[in-house]
């Protein structure tokens, strides 16, 4: 995750409602990838229905500082690349542009602050700093729609149970980015340090960013 790319994220639209009145209001909850091993995060507006899952790594057993690292750079993926979704979308069908949130919330009060945190240590608009904890309902009816979405993932996914498909972004699920905490999704990869070979960056800018942290303990590598 780059200064630009936090930039960018800054940059975007934040509606208070949707199209259709709606508010524009995000709830994130980290949720196992179905079948296919890893935890990513279930993103989902209660009010309107939209959902998203981003990226494949390991989460809950980290603390809560070390969570928040790991999710900010994958929620800013999502909202930065607009969903991974090329069409219209239909609860903002007349731009196609990207948006940010209006507010959003997560599971816990530990959580939102580790998160708040974070948000600010990167550089977030100070807005979007502020992570609530989500209402019960607001909770009832993102966890019917992760539900949904778990159904619907299961209904289309034989490619997990065919043990003859090699699962080529399994050995990523333990690996995320030295610098920022960023991890993969399901078809994206991490840049691995050529002298150590055991740590792994997301771009070139966040291990040059990291080298006099890493610089003493870069030890290189038999291979």
């Amino acid at each position: 995750m780059s200064a630009a790319q936090v930039h960018q994220f800054n940059a975007l639209r934040r509606p208070e409602c949707d199209a259709f009145h709606l508010p524009n209001h995000y709830v994130f909850i980290t949720k196992p990838v179905p079948l296919a091993g890893g935890e990513g995060v279930f993103i989902c507006n209660p009010y309107n229905g939209h959902d998203h899952f981003e990226g494949r790594t390991r989460i809950s057993t980290l603390s809560p500082a070390e969570q928040a690292k790991a999710i900010v750079p994958l929620l800013l993926e999502a909202f930065i690349t607009r969903f991974d979704h090329q069409g219209s979308i239909y609860h903002f069908p007349d731009d196609n542009s990207p948006w940010a949130p209006f507010t959003w919330s997560t599971t816990s009060d530990v959580l939102a602050r580790a998160m708040s945190t974070r948000l600010r240590e990167i550089g977030v608009s100070p807005d979007l700093c502020l992570v609530e904890v989500e209402q019960e309902e607001e909770l009832k009816t993102a966890e019917a729609c992760w539900k949904r979405f778990e159904d619907s993932l299961l209904r289309f996914s034989g490619l997990f149970l065919d043990g003859n498909v090699q699962d080529q972004s399994g050995e990523n699920v333990e690996r995320s980015c030295l610098a920022c905490g960023f991890t993969t999704s399901l078809d994206k990869k991490l840049l691995r340090c050529s002298r150590c070979r055991v740590t792994w960056y997301c771009s070139k800018e966040c291990q040059r960013r990291d080298w006099k942290l890493h610089k003493p303990n870069c030890v290189a590598s038999s291979e």
